[in-house]
């Protein structure tokens, strides 16, 4: 499974680092944007768009909503529209965290409601991609993206190490079983080093306060990287699947791919906004 995983990542990697130094925020938007629409037929699937829909064209419609509202957010980025968007989505994972600590209590086949569900795709993937777009439209832009991405990874592969090495307490029992205290903890210090080489060479920090409002930042991204992935495994939990789809080899679907990203996209974006770098 690591093998394959490390294969797929491998093939895959190349083709990501040449589309955001190479190409332009709209073909950036564009790529990343169709990528994400694979992850919307997933998300769809997951949550009964396919299954309950009014015909068999319910899960196109469903897309076409998802990309028309994608493509507006990446060509109207200097406008409110994709802060909006983002907001919308750093919202939702919060309200996925409370549902993350209180499952399965009040879960049920019905809650939450299938609809309320689907519809966080038309927002959380969007978003996600507006956020992909604002942080490669902003000076420096394929290094912010580049740095964003780096970031979830070395979270990722940081929690897979630790966790395999020393996890003892698991974090999240009823949702993924395999994840531990002591693997997130292990993520969030690589992580922290990647923020720390960012912060130096990328941004230039000027004082310790600047220094400490972005490493909380980092600390925030990175948890939230976590909720998107959590999140992700009690939407299939809810369904009864292992995975998302079976596209990556490895990896399962697109969305077992980016979960973390939904989360910690958004919310790089909006916090160096806020942070004014």
């Amino acid at each position: 499974m690591l093998l394959q995983r490390v294969i797929t990542a491998l093939v895959l990697l190349p083709f990501v680092l040449a589309t955001l130094w190479f190409g332009s925020t709209p073909l950036v938007g564009a790529v990343f944007g169709a990528a994400a629409m694979i992850g919307v037929v997933e998300w769809g699937t997951l949550t009964g768009v396919r299954r309950n829909g009014a015909g068999p064209g319910a899960i196109a419609l469903y897309v076409a909503a998802a990309a028309a509202l994608t493509a507006l957010a990446v060509w109207q980025r200097a406008t409110a529209l994709p802060w909006v968007l983002i907001s919308g989505t750093c919202i939702w994972w919060l309200v996925v965290l409370v549902w993350i600590k209180r499952y399965p209590v009040g879960f049920d086949a019905a809650h939450p409601p299938r609809w309320l569900l689907a519809a966080a795709g038309l927002l959380v993937v969007p978003g996600t991609i507006a956020a992909v777009a604002l942080l490669h439209d902003a000076p420096d832009g394929a290094l912010r993206l580049l740095f964003a991405l780096v970031l979830v990874w070395a979270a990722d592969v940081g929690a897979y190490f630790a966790g395999k090495g020393f996890g003892r307490r698991k974090l999240a029992p009823n949702v993924s079983p395999g994840k531990t205290w002591e693997g997130a903890m292990g993520g969030l210090v690589l992580a922290l080093l990647i923020a720390l080489a960012a912060g130096t060479w990328l941004f230039r920090l000027p004082n310790a306060t600047a220094w400490m409002a972005f490493l909380l930042l980092c600390v925030a991204v990175v948890l939230l990287s976590i909720v998107g992935d959590l999140g992700e495994s009690l939407l299939k939990r809810q369904v009864g699947v292992k995975d998302s789809g079976t596209l990556l080899p490895g990896h399962g679907g697109v969305l077992d791919r980016v979960d973390s990203l939904l989360a910690a996209l958004p919310a790089m974006a909006l916090g160096l906004k806020g942070l004014g770098l």
